[in-house]
C-alpha cells in the first residue's frame, strides 16, 4: 500500500474518530454534569472519559496492527503504536494518563467554546455524524485489508 493510502486511512480510520471521541467525552460530561467548572468534577469525568478511550482503543486493533505492518520503521510507526493497548506495561499507564489529560482537556475546550445549549441539543448528533462519515471513507478506503472476509483479491 502506498505511504499516501496509509496517511489517509489513519486519519479517517483512526484519528478523526479518535478526535471525535475525545469531543464526546467532553460533550457528554458537560451536558449531564450540573457544575462541570468544578475542578474536582472535571477530573473524575476526564477519569470516566480515559477508562472509555481506553475501551474504544481495542475496537481498533486490528486495523491498526494491518496498518502498521505496511510501514517501515519511523516516527509515523510510532504514532501508529501510540492507539495499541498491546504494548508494556509502563506504555499503557503513559497512553491511559495522556487520554485522561486530553480529556480533561476536551472538557475545558467543549466547555469555553459551546453554549450549553448548543452541547444539549445538537453538538453530540453532529459529532457522530463526523465519526461515522469519516470512519466509512476510512473503511472504504482500506477494506480489502481491513476485511475479515478470506478471500484473496
Amino acid at each position: 500500500m502506498k505511504r499516501e493510502r496509509i496517511y489517509l486511512v489513519f486519519v479517517f480510520l483512526l484519528l478523526i474518530p479518535y478526535l471525535c471521541s475525545l469531543t464526546m467525552v467532553g460533550i457528554c460530561y458537560n451536558a449531564l454534569v450540573r457544575h462541570s467548572s468544578n475542578l474536582w468534577r472535571t477530573l473524575v469525568g476526564a477519569l470516566v472519559g480515559a477508562l472509555i478511550m481506553f475501551a474504544i482503543k481495542a475496537t481498533i486493533q486490528r486495523p491498526l496492527d494491518l496498518i502498521s505492518k505496511q510501514i517501515p520503521q519511523s516516527f509515523f510507526k510510532q504514532l501508529l503504536r501510540f492507539f495499541s493497548i498491546r504494548r508494556r506495561k509502563l506504555f499503557l499507564i503513559g497512553n491511559f494518563v495522556l487520554d485522561f489529560i486530553l480529556c480533561i482537556i476536551a472538557t475545558i475546550l467543549v466547555r469555553k467554546f459551546l453554549a450549553l445549549k448548543v452541547i444539549v441539543d445538537t453538538s453530540t448528533g453532529w459529532t457522530l455524524l463526523v465519526m461515522l462519515i469519516s470512519t466509512c471513507i476510512g473503511a472504504y478506503l482500506e477494506y480489502d485489508n481491513l476485511s475479515i472476509d478470506p478471500q484473496q483479491h
